[in-house]
């Protein structure tokens, strides 16, 4: 039986998947040539409407004061069916107040308000945090930033903690090029009162989503049949990043091809994704041809899987394409999203794990580090108009 907290989430928002009809050709972000190029010919597939579901998932049970290990394996099943065969997943019972990811799209709010001179005073201008101004980036294999730029703003940082010096154990290895780029600093504006900072609200929820990232790998790595604790080594001096994205309330047709955010998968773990007005958000599961759009129940997470555990899976588990398109409702106000993408030290080692070989089956990724595998991503995409 569903749990209390699972059966309201549902029968408030009848959790489902509508396919948009999007016709036109759809880019990704780059990954594996062979996995990228299957997921490049499904993008050029035309759409129709269909109904179908994402998994909405109470993971308070697996935590509780004298949860059963059937208990716990029952939820890892869930969720192990959900990364097989969609790669995304809503997860309610998660702890984190909904009041601290509120907060941060209302500093959010707040800072985008401001004059473009006082925001372009922390611009990224080429690095990967700091303040992206509107239509200075484009995602997809089709992407043009100059033409076709993606309709949004944002605002990202990067990790807080300062590295440890030099000769510390606690300090990652690896060359200097791929310290400097995953532990970049963040340049934050100034507070002008009048409620929480943008880097004060930020900062907390980007503590309480690293947690809940922790926690959900206690999950993953049951259904894998892994030690968790080879997984939670690896985020030890993590380089996880936070962005508050911003679109603004479309006022003229978007130019043909143009979307709010173009289709992409993400190079991390998992990414958990907060939004305050739901509407755009569409994802392309492995085997289908039709966008797909996800509807998330109130106070509930989007998670979805990255390139890691692809390369970690064997493809097992997906890394799916999903995209921000320009839905009615985004003519009508505006929205923000949160994704925090989960992000390993920069020397964590990413490998296919022994339990997802069969016998005799070979490993279709190279063995890579987070840190090469983040900055190769980077120089390729040329993300901003720099």
């Amino acid at each position: 039986r569903p749990s209390p907290r699972l059966a309201q989430a549902r029968a408030r928002t009848h959790v489902y998947l509508l396919v948009r009809a999007m016709a036109g050709k759809r880019g990704v972000g780059e990954g594996d040539p062979s996995e990228a190029a299957m997921k490049k010919a499904r993008l050029e597939e035309g759409a129709s409407e269909v109904e179908g579901s994402v998994p909405v998932i109470d993971i308070a049970p697996f935590f509780a004061e004298g949860a059963t290990e059937g208990a716990r394996e029952a939820l890892a099943a869930e969720v192990k069916r959900a990364c097989e065969e969609v790669g995304f997943f809503v997860v309610v019972g998660h702890g984190i107040d909904g009041g601290l990811p509120q907060a941060c799209a209302d500093a959010g709010y707040a800072f985008f308000g401001r004059p473009e001179e006082e925001k372009a005073k922390v611009a990224a201008n080429g690095s990967a945090y700091g303040f992206f101004p509107l239509a200075s980036e484009a995602l997809g294999y089709d992407a043009d930033v100059r033409n076709r730029p993606d309709l949004r703003e944002a605002f990202s940082m990067g990790p807080q903690d300062a590295l440890p010096p030099e000769g510390s154990p606690d300090r990652p290895g690896g060359p200097k090029e791929v310290l400097e780029f995953c532990y970049q600093q963040t340049p934050w504006p100034e507070d002008e009162g009048g409620g929480a900072s943008l880097r004060e609200a930020m900062q907390r929820y980007y503590r309480e989503a690293g947690g809940l990232a922790d926690r959900l790998l206690r999950i993953l790595a049951l259904a894998l049949r892994v030690d968790a604790e080879d997984f939670l080594a690896k985020t030890r001096g993590h380089a996880s990043s936070l962005r508050v994205v911003h679109y603004p309330a479309l006022t003229v047709e978007p130019l043909p091809g143009q979307l709010r955010c173009g289709a992409h998968s993400d190079i991390c773990t998992m990414t958990l994704l907060w939004q305050d007005v739901h509407g755009g958000l569409e994802v392309l599961p492995r085997g289908r041809t039709r966008w797909l759009e996800v509807q998330c129940p109130p106070g509930g997470l989007i998670v979805n899987l990255g390139d890691l555990f692809a390369r970690w899976t064997n493809d097992r588990w997906l890394s799916t394409p999903h995209r921000v398109a320009c839905p009615p409702v985004a003519f009508r106000s505006p929205r923000i999203s949160m994704p925090y993408f989960q992000i390993l030290r920069s020397d964590a080692e990413v490998k296919c794990l022994e339990s997802c070989l069969e016998p005799g089956e070979n490993p279709k990724y190279a063995p890579t580090t987070q840190g090469e595998d983040l900055r190769g991503h980077f120089k390729r995409w040329g993300r901003n108009r720099e």
